[in-house]
């Protein structure tokens, strides 16, 4: 499989706005939410993981979208 898949703004747009939601509810369910370092660090540990793991599947959504409206 040769077929490169072009990264578009929209698809890191979602994936930020994703992993920010994310990092702050995952960070909301360790620690109390305070204004310290320690929560700050937790949201940008937890925003990074899952800005990780979900990069594939985001783009495979918007794969599964461009094929469904070419056909």
């Amino acid at each position: 499989m040769t077929e490169e898949v072009p990264v578009k703004r929209t698809d890191l747009l979602v994936l930020i706005g994703v992993s920010l939601v994310g990092g702050v509810l995952i960070a909301s369910l360790i620690l109390t939410p305070t204004l310290s370092t320690q929560y700050i660090s937790t949201i940008l540990l937890s925003m990074v993981l899952l800005a990780f793991f979900l990069f594939l599947p985001v783009m495979g959504v918007r794969l599964f979208i461009d094929d469904r409206n070419d056909e």
